[in-house]
C-alpha cells in the first residue's frame, strides 16, 4: 500500500510537470499575423539584433552577433565563429531610410573576442554624456560587462572599463542606473551539460546582481531564468522578465540598492527583453510566443519561430499597479522575422530585433 501511494504521488508530480511544460512551451498556441502599420526588413543585419536601446533623440544602439558558449542560446553551426562577428550597429529613427551603420569600437579590450548580448544606455542628466553598457560572452572567458562612451561626432564607442566578478557568471541582460552602476540578470547557474539538467528539472537557480564602486553583489536568488531587465523612468522600480515562466516581476529599489518584490505581471508568453519609454513609462516587450518553435530555431535558424511585441501601460507611476493595459502590437509566424527578442519604440516608430537573424522597422498607425 505504501509503495502504491508513493507511485501515485510520483506519477501525479510527473503529469503536472508535463502539463505545465506543454502549456509553457506553446504547443497549444496559434499565431495570427498582424502588424501595427507598414513594416519592412532593415538591410545590413543578418545574424541577429538581440537587444536594442534608444537615446532620447531617437538614435538606437543594436547588439548583433550573440554567441554564449556553453549557454545554449544558439547551437546552429551557421551562427558560430567564423560566420558570426560581434558588432554594435546604429539606427536613426529620425532618418529610417538610412538603415543601419556599424559603430567603430575603440579602446583596450579584446575586440576579436567580443560577442554582445543585452545592452543598456545611461544618459547623464548633468554632463549629457552617453554610456553604453554591453553584456559580453567572450569565448573561453568569464562573462563580463563592457562600458563604452559614445562619441557623437565620430559615431564611435570608446571603451573605458571591463567589469567582471564572482556574481557575474551567466549574464543575460544589464540595466545602467549610474555612470558605473548597474543591475544584471544571470539566467542560470550552470554551463554546458549541467545547464541542460538545470532546465530539464526546472530548477530556479537564476539571480539578479548589482554592481557599484568595484563590488558586485547578489540582490535576488532562486529565480526562474530571469532574462530582460530594465528600470522605470523615475528609477524606483526594476522590471525583470522570465521567458520560460511567461511573466514580469516588479521590484522596488531600496535606498541601499537592494530590491523588494512588489508584483508579478502574468503575460503567458515568452517575454525576452524589456524596453521602457522614458516619457510615458510604457513597457515594450519582445516575445517568443511559441517557445518550442524558438527552441527548434536555435538549433536550425532556417526553421521559423514566431515573433510578438506587447506594450504594457500602467494606470499610475506607483507599484503595485491596479490596472494594466496590455496590447498585442505585432505578431508574425516567423516568415517575416523569427525569434523576436526586443521591441524599441520612438515617436510612433518601432524596431523589432531578433536573436539570430534580421531586424524589422514598423511605422505605427494603429494597434
Amino acid at each position: 500500500m505504501f509503495w502504491r501511494v508513493v507511485l501515485l504521488v510520483v506519477l501525479s508530480v510527473a503529469v503536472t510537470h508535463l502539463a505545465r511544460q506543454t502549456y509553457r512551451m506553446g504547443y497549444l498556441k496559434t499565431i495570427y499575423n498582424h502588424e501595427p502599420g507598414p513594416c519592412r526588413v532593415v538591410p545590413g543585419i543578418d545574424v541577429g539584433s538581440e537587444d536594442i536601446t534608444v537615446t532620447k533623440n531617437g538614435l538606437a544602439f543594436i547588439s548583433s552577433g550573440l554567441l554564449g558558449e556553453g549557454r545554449g542560446y544558439i547551437s546552429d553551426p551557421r551562427r558560430q565563429p567564423p560566420y558570426v562577428k560581434g558588432r554594435i550597429f546604429l539606427f536613426d529613427f529620425n532618418h529610417p531610410e538610412k538603415n543601419v551603420t556599424e559603430v567603430k569600437l575603440n579602446g583596450d579590450f579584446e575586440r576579436s573576442n567580443f560577442y554582445p548580448h543585452g545592452i543598456s544606455l545611461y544618459e547623464d542628466p548633468i554632463s549629457g554624456e552617453s554610456r553604453l553598457f554591453v553584456v559580453n560572452h567572450p569565448v573561453g572567458n568569464q562573462d563580463r560587462i563592457e562600458i563604452f562612451i559614445f562619441d557623437e561626432k565620430t559615431f564611435s564607442l570608446n571603451h573605458i572599463k571591463t567589469v567582471t566578478g564572482e556574481n557575474i557568471f551567466s549574464v543575460n541582460d544589464v540595466v545602467a542606473v549610474g555612470p558605473e552602476m548597474f543591475y544584471f540578470t544571470n539566467d542560470a547557474y550552470y554551463l554546458h551539460w549541467k545547464r541542460k539538467i538545470e532546465k530539464l528539472l526546472d530548477l530556479h537557480l537564476g539571480t539578479i546582481g548589482f554592481y557599484d564602486d568595484g563590488k558586485d553583489t547578489m540582490v535576488a536568488s532562486r529565480l526562474e531564468a530571469p532574462n530582460g531587465i530594465n528600470v522605470s523612468p523615475d528609477g524606483r522600480y526594476l522590471y525583470v522578465a522570465s521567458m520560460r515562466a511567461g511573466f514580469i516581476t516588479v521590484y522596488e529599489r531600496m535606498e541601499d540598492s537592494s530590491i523588494k518584490e512588489i508584483q508579478t505581471l502574468y503575460l503567458y508568453t515568452g517575454v525576452d527583453n524589456i524596453e521602457v519609454n522614458k516619457e510615458t513609462g510604457d513597457l515594450w516587450l519582445g516575445c517568443h510566443p511559441v517557445i518550442y518553435k524558438w527552441t527548434e530555431h536555435k538549433k536550425n535558424v532556417t526553421k521559423p519561430s514566431g515573433a510578438q511585441v506587447l506594450r504594457i501601460r500602467f494606470d499610475s507611476q506607483s507599484a503595485p499597479y491596479d490596472q494594466i493595459d496590455v496590447r498585442d502590437v505585432f505578431m508574425n509566424d516567423g516568415l517575416l522575422l523569427s525569434g523576436s527578442s526586443v521591441a524599441s519604440y520612438y515617436d510612433n516608430k518601432l524596431l523589432i530585433g531578433t536573436v539570430t537573424q534580421k531586424m524589422v522597422y514598423c511605422e505605427i498607425q494603429t494597434f
